[in-house]
């Protein structure tokens, strides 16, 4: 009958065990998955950059030849610059507010911050994608 008492003791205490286990490892896949949607774009940081230039040089040049016959086409390039300021700016607001979290809060409190935050960085992720692509539409690099 002991021995029986001693199974399910150990029984439990490798259960309860193996639960924690995979409750941390299911925040920490979160936080490398946050990391990892991070990791893909903010290499292309240099590049929004460089094409903004590229779409001001380009509204400069319509503003000097003829800014009332291209005010269409002016009001657009003004708008991919902003899309592409937005993309870039979008990227340091969410860096600067992004706190890994630390050890002492729990785990459900850890999981629903991480999937918060993955929610936010997709969407930093997705505006950057669609201002490149914008602007390398517009500049015929596409």
């Amino acid at each position: 009958m002991n021995n029986v008492f001693r199974s399910i003791f150990f029984v439990m205490i490798f259960f309860q065990a193996g639960c924690n286990i995979e409750k941390v490892d299911e925040a920490k896949l979160l936080r490398v998955e946050v990391i990892a949607i991070h990791d893909e774009v903010m290499p292309l940081m240099g590049e929004l950059k460089s094409l903004k230039k590229e779409v001001k040089l380009k509204t400069v040049n319509l503003l000097e030849s003829d800014s009332s016959a291209n005010a269409e086409k002016i009001k657009e390039l003004r708008d991919l610059e902003n899309q592409l300021d937005d993309a870039f700016e979008g990227m340091f607001v969410w860096m600067r507010q992004y706190k890994a979290p630390n050890e002492s809060v729990s785990e459900e409190e850890a999981k629903a911050y991480l999937t918060q935050q993955k929610i936010l960085v997709e969407k930093v992720n997705k505006d950057i994608k669609e201002a490149l692509q914008a602007a390398k539409v517009e500049l015929g690099k596409i």
